[in-house]
């Protein structure tokens, strides 16, 4: 069944100098940095990401790619895990200090389904853009959607998804919540005591492996969220590359940041 994610979306962006809202450290090293959102940005789709410039001097050169976490009438915000030089200049950044954006960039999550049985399967910092798509799907008429989102240690953002949905699980590595471990030991549970029509996901390669083969198993669409390096953002440079199946028998390397970052799981294919 060939599907559509809606590749045809990630055309045109723009550049966008935007004044910061809030600049708060929500939990250790990782702040929620909230934009004012530009006056003429058309319609975003969750899953897409902007690049966001780190600094004035010439190093760090390379803009970062930060995922949209949730997007209002006035506002963006984006979560940003302090790693290293370029996101430590994005996360020092004060209240009423201004920020250059370029985007949207990237396709999003394809939320034309008919079905209404869904789940959304985050991990670490891939539970940030599933606030958003969240949202979105809980606009939507007769969608019965579950959460599940894995933590290595402190969960955060939980409230926020709270705000959209009623049914989550959280999981951690080392603290005791509804469980203890991986979110994918929980979600194989999931899927023997309930039928689901779709999956979305996000987060580290393995979690997302093993959502793929879930899926599969059991006859569920599953649209993945790929985190993968990034550097110009727009399809040149071909750093980002995923590698996913061509017809039948073949396969090639596209680029995550141009044709994804979002894919169905029966495409991608991961390496041993």
């Amino acid at each position: 069944m060939e599907r559509n994610i809606g590749r045809e979306v990630s055309v045109l962006n723009k550049n966008y100098i935007c004044k910061i809202v809030h600049n708060t450290e929500i939990t250790a090293g990782i702040h929620k940095i909230v934009i004012e959102k530009p006056k003429d940005l058309g319609k975003v789709k969750a899953g897409q990401f902007f690049n966001l410039k780190s600094g004035e001097e010439e190093y760090p050169l390379l803009r970062r790619p930060i995922s949209v976490s949730i997007i209002d009438d006035e506002t963006l915000t984006f979560l940003i895990n302090k790693v290293g030089k370029g996101t430590m200049l994005l996360c020092s950044k004060n209240k009423g200090e201004y920020i250059d954006i370029l985007g949207p960039l990237g396709n999003g999550f394809n939320l034309d389904i008919e079905k209404n049985n869904v789940l959304v399967v985050g991990g670490g910092m891939g539970v940030a853009p599933l606030l958003e798509l969240v949202k979105q799907l809980s606009l939507k008429d007769d969608i019965d959607i579950k959460v599940m989102l894995g933590y290595s240690d402190i969960p955060f953002m939980v409230e926020d998804f709270k705000e959209f949905v009623d049914d989550l699980i959280v999981a951690s590595e080392k603290k005791e919540f509804d469980y203890k471990g991986y979110v994918t030991e929980p979600l194989k549970q999931e899927l023997q005591n309930k039928k689901y029509d779709h999956i979305f996901a996000c987060g580290p390669k393995p979690m997302l492996k093993v959502v793929k083969n879930l899926g599969e198993e059991n006859d569920i669409p599953v649209q993945l969220l790929m985190e993968e390096r990034m550097a110009c953002g727009m399809g040149a440079c071909l750093v980002c590359t995923c590698k996913v199946k061509k017809g039948e028998d073949d396969w090639n390397y596209v680029r995550t940041c141009k044709e994804g970052p979002v894919f169905y799981g029966e495409e991608v294919i991961f390496d041993e």
